[in-house]
């Protein structure tokens, strides 16, 4: 019975015949209009709502947007077949720091103004590398753009999918950059130093471990081509993190737990891929309607159909455009930075 009902309604709003005059109810011009009533809802609090209230850059989003940008990381990651990166509280910790740190001054580098560089922030979190790399980014509204961008671009996609990281950290920030409020973002790739002889599963464990106490580790590096090999030897986790007189506070005690985002939370964090994501399929539903006009019973074609078929693609297709550019006109990313083989 329920099949029988389905099909009946299919046939209804997507065949021509003769039950409903060749004339399918979904191009009626009152189902055109239904459907144009829900893109407008759909492109005003789903992108247009989120987009210029700016909820990426305040209150709780601005606490979801690092895990939600950690994570998409790692699908790209996992789409090259490579090990996802664990999310470490203190990279995430040093990432906030530079991202707040560009936003407070109001500039967009890897170098500060005042000469300092990207592992300056490691160190100030006490986070001793073999392998580091940063990508930085700005004035973007939807999180999954800035990944796009990310990997559109051969030196960041380097730093994403490079091997040698075992661990990420991601920060953002708000402030004024060249006279508008906007968002910096900051995303931190690493590999911690462990001893050869170190059981891999207890480093593991302690890199894992949110605690206000980590481990730390004496460093003695020396600089092989591209890349830092150190030698080091792992103290016992319960000395706690020293940091630097230019860093406020205790560092161990700000770090935030670390939690997976859910479904919705990435949705939000992604306005223009979420509004694309209904639009697609409210298009395909469109285009699969105007086909089986089309192409079934010829001889019975009503042109007002086909045209309000056409018309709302036009429109959603505008719409589509219009939203890519609102989103992509100001955003930026700078050149990535691979700092292994740097010095510290």
């Amino acid at each position: 019975m329920y099949n029988d009902l389905m099909i009946s309604w299919f046939k209804k709003h997507f065949i021509p015949h003769e039950g409903n005059n060749h004339r399918p109810h979904f191009l009626h011009k009152e189902s055109i209009r239904n459907i144009l009533i829900l893109v407008v809802f759909v492109e005003v609090f789903t992108f247009l709502g989120p987009t210029l209230s700016q909820i990426n850059k305040t209150g709780g989003m601005a606490a979801v947007l690092p895990a939600v940008l950690s994570d998409l990381t790692n699908e790209q990651r996992q789409s090259q077949k490579l090990d996802t990166l664990v999310v470490n509280p203190i990279l995430n910790k040093a990432a906030e720091m530079k991202a707040t740190d560009m936003a407070t001054k109001g500039y967009f580098a890897h170098t500060s103004p005042e000469g300092k560089t990207p592992w300056y922030w490691l160190k100030q979190v006490g986070y001793n590398y073999q392998y580091a790399g940063e990508n930085l980014a700005i004035n973007f509204t939807d999180s999954a753009d800035v990944t796009s961008a990310w990997m559109n671009s051969p030196t960041h996609r380097a730093n994403i999918v490079k091997d040698k990281y075992t661990e990420v950290g991601t920060g953002i920030a708000t402030g004024m950059y060249e006279g508008r409020e906007t968002v910096f973002v900051a995303q931190v790739y690493a590999n911690p130093i462990v001893e050869e002889e170190t059981n891999p599963q207890i480093i593991k464990e302690v890199v894992k471990e949110i605690t206000p106490e980590i481990a730390v580790a004496e460093k003695k590096a020396n600089v092989l081509g591209a890349e830092t090999v150190v030698n080091t030897k792992i103290k016992e986790a319960t000395i706690p993190v020293e940091v630097s007189t230019e860093t406020s506070g205790n560092i161990t005690a700000e770090l935030s737990p670390i939690k997976n985002p859910t479904a919705l939370q990435k949705a939000i964090a992604s306005p223009r891929n979420s509004t694309n994501t209904i639009f697609y399929i409210i298009f395909g539903i469109v285009t699969l309607s105007l086909l089986l006009n089309i192409l079934i019973k010829i001889k019975h074609h009503h042109p007002d159909l086909i045209i309000n078929g056409l018309v709302t693609l036009v429109i959603i297709g505008a719409i589509f455009v219009a939203n890519y550019y609102l989103t992509h006109k100001s955003m930026v990313i700078t050149q990535s930075l691979d700092y292994s083989s740097e010095g510290k």
